[in-house]
Parts: structure tokens; sequence; C-alpha cells
């Protein structure tokens, strides 16, 4: 049983990409059902009919959302111990409709993809694994501390209610995956019995060769993200405030952001948000080097890994590498402020520009350090821990 509060669609961001890779490949090795809520994404209504076409391998049951407005359900939220985002994100009907997927399907592990539906578990007579993609409380705190006004006095009330339930949630359920080591010690220090690493990947992509440049061209700087992500936003604007002028007074220099755009885009030269779009290979193939600028936040970045799967240079700040098996300098360009990040982007404009033999032997580096991160292997290991576990509850069966 896959219990998740969202849909694993669109897979254009990093939590979308992550829970469909997960369920599509344990429904390769498994009997699988999904219970989710349903969603509207593009004009389209991801009921159980539109998600069973969209995953033919998975069986569906797709509970109705909430139909109260943002405003409203954070403002109820206040008068109540549950967070808003995690803790009143699911109709009651949920836990309902997943105990009586679990007895109709005689499911014996119940995979909690989120603090929202891990709330409903554990469920009696299963395994109870919870799989979180961060450590949630963390980010909301990060937004509360850089946030004013109503904002951030919500975030500060948000996260305590947050940690809470993730505690929880570490406490009670059989087994906690987490997606690096740091997040791991968390969940340990949580209160968590049993933890095991179920890290996030990329698919399995061959390098793309550098795109030529010439010294007077602009260097083509990408970033690929969900970028109203409140933490990814923060750091965007920072980059495109502090940053971009800095390089630009340098070298010629073009910085594109593909992905949601910021819910408030910063303006300025040379900087396009180019929005969601159907296929992000052919913007690694124009980019010189993809940056990370995120300074909070919890769990490791899919787009570090994308990006090194593509075999492209990556700046990024030293939390946006946390948690991968990846080092500065060897693999990645580590800055942690706004001139040693110019000055990074500036060198590597010289290195594009020179087909640096040096920079040659870092991206297959790179490349090389995680490919043991590419998503059929990390599926495979799922696999075979679940495997274990079931014989483990077998064998309990039979004692």
């Amino acid at each position: 049983m896959f219990a998740s509060s969202r849909p694993p669609f669109p897979l254009t961001y990093g939590a979308g990409i992550r829970s469909h890779r997960l369920l599509t490949g344990l429904s390769a090795a498994f009997d699988v059902t999904l219970v989710t809520q349903q969603s509207t994404q593009d004009g389209v209504l991801l009921d159980g009919v539109e998600l069973a076409r969209r995953l033919p391998e998975v069986r569906v049951v797709a509970v109705p959302a909430s139909d109260h407005s943002k405003r409203r359900a954070q403002a109820r939220s206040l008068l109540s111990a549950r967070s808003h985002q995690w803790g009143r994100s699911l109709r009651p009907g949920y836990g309902a409709a997943l105990r009586a997927a679990v007895t109709e399907t005689s499911a014996r592990i119940v995979h909690f993809e989120d603090p929202g539906a891990a709330r409903f578990g554990p469920v009696p007579s299963t395994l109870g694994v919870f799989a979180p993609h961060n450590v949630e409380h963390r980010i909301v705190r990060g937004s509360a501390e850089t946030e004013g006004g109503l904002r951030g006095a919500f975030s500060a009330v948000e996260w305590r209610k947050i940690r809470h339930e993730e505690q929880r949630a570490w406490q009670t359920m059989d087994l906690c995956l987490a997606v690096s080591e740091v997040d791991a010690a968390t969940f340990r220090e949580g209160g968590a019995r049993r933890v095991q690493l179920c890290p996030n990947g990329a698919d399995a992509l061959e390098r793309l060769p550098l795109a030529r440049r010439q010294a007077a061209d602009p260097l083509r700087i990408l970033f690929v993200g969900t970028a109203s992500y409140q933490p990814y936003e923060r750091g965007l604007a920072w980059f495109v405030s502090e940053v971009m002028p800095r390089v630009q007074e340098r070298v010629p220099a073009a910085f594109r952001v593909v992905g949601s755009p910021p819910l408030r885009p910063i303006p300025a030269a040379g900087v396009e948000y180019v929005g969601s779009v159907a296929s992000v290979q052919p913007f690694y193939e124009m980019a010189d080097v993809v940056v990370v600028p995120v300074f909070h936040g919890s769990g490791t970045r899919l787009k570090v890994l994308e990006a090194m799967a593509y075999g492209r240079p990556v700046v990024a700040t030293p939390l946006g590498a946390e948690g991968l098996p990846v080092r500065a300098p060897e693999h990645f360009d580590a800055a942690s402020d706004a001139p040693s990040f110019a000055a990074a982007l500036v060198a590597l404009a010289a290195a594009t520009a020179e087909r640096d033999e040096a920079l040659e032997r870092r991206l297959e580096s790179a490349h090389e350090a995680i490919r043991p991160l590419f998503w059929p292997t990390i599926v495979a290991q799922l696999v075979k821990r679940y495997r274990l576990e079931l014989e483990r509850l077998d064998t309990a069966v039979r004692a």
C-alpha cells in the first residue's frame, strides 16, 4: 500500500518525481495500491480514472480533496493542534479509505510517503513504513526565521506543529526511510526505532557533451526546479540580486529559471523565467553551468543529481549539496556568499570556453559518483528491503 497526500504528478518537481519513480518501481515487483487525494493539475482532474490511466500497473484509490480555500484553512488551523500543511491536508475519509483498501487487498506493508498520510497510520496488522522526502519542520522553521509579518508569525506556529506530527510518525512506525544520513540522524534523535536509507535519485542518463561556447558568448546559467517553493524562491532572489550583477561585471552571462516560476519574480537584465516545460533536457543541452542557491531546507536536491547526470558543472551552496555523495571541489564548486559564488561562475566561464581538460575530468568524476543514485538502483534496493521485511513477517507468523 502506497499512501500519499498527493498524486505523483506532475513530473516537473522533485517530490512528484521521487514518488512516481518509487511507486512505479515497486509496482513492477509487488501488487501495489496507491491511496491518495484527488487534485487538479494544469486543468486536469487527477481522479481515480485519470490516475489509473497514467499508472496502469497500480490499483488506485483517489479520495476527494478538501474544498476549503487556502486562507480559510490556514485560519482554521490556528485553532487546531494540527498543522495546516500536513495535519489538515486530508479529509477524515482518507483514513477510512486507507483502512478499507488494506482490508480488501490484504496489504502487509503500508508505505507512508509524507507526514499528511502518516497521521492515519500505522494501520493495525501491517508493517508501517514512513518514507518522507524531508524533515518538513526544518523547512518551515527556516521560513519563520526569514519571513516577516503575518507569514513569519504563522510559520513560527506551524513548524512546531509539524515537528510534533513528524515525531509521532518517527516513533510509531515500524521502519523509517530517510533520504540522507543527515535526515536519518534527525529521525533517530526524534525517537525512530529503525531507520534505513532510501536516497533521492536521478534517471539513468548519459552525459551530454558540453555545448560549444566562444569566450565572447554569454555564460548560460541554469536553475531547474519549483521556484515557487519558498527555500528556492529566496535563494533565487539572492542569486539574481547579489550574484548575477557581480558575474555580469566580468563576463557576459544569461540566467534561465526552468520550472514553476517564483511567486514574486525579480526582473533583471539577462534573467528569464521560462516556467514549466515538457522536457528539461533541451535546457540542459544549452546550459554551461547549473546553480543551486539554497540556504535553508531539508532532504537532498534532485536537481544536483540531475545536473551531474547530464554532465553539467554545478555551483551550489553547501546546503544545496548536503547529504549527497559528492565533494567540493572534486565534483562541484561550493560557495556560501555572493563574491565566491560569482567567482566560481567566472572561472567556469573561462573553463567552458577553453574546453578545459580538468573540467572534463571533474564532470566525469561527478557522473560516476552519483551513478549509484540512479532510480533503477534505488528502487532495486527498496524492493530488496521490502522482500526482507516480508520474510521477517512470515517468520514471525510461523513462530
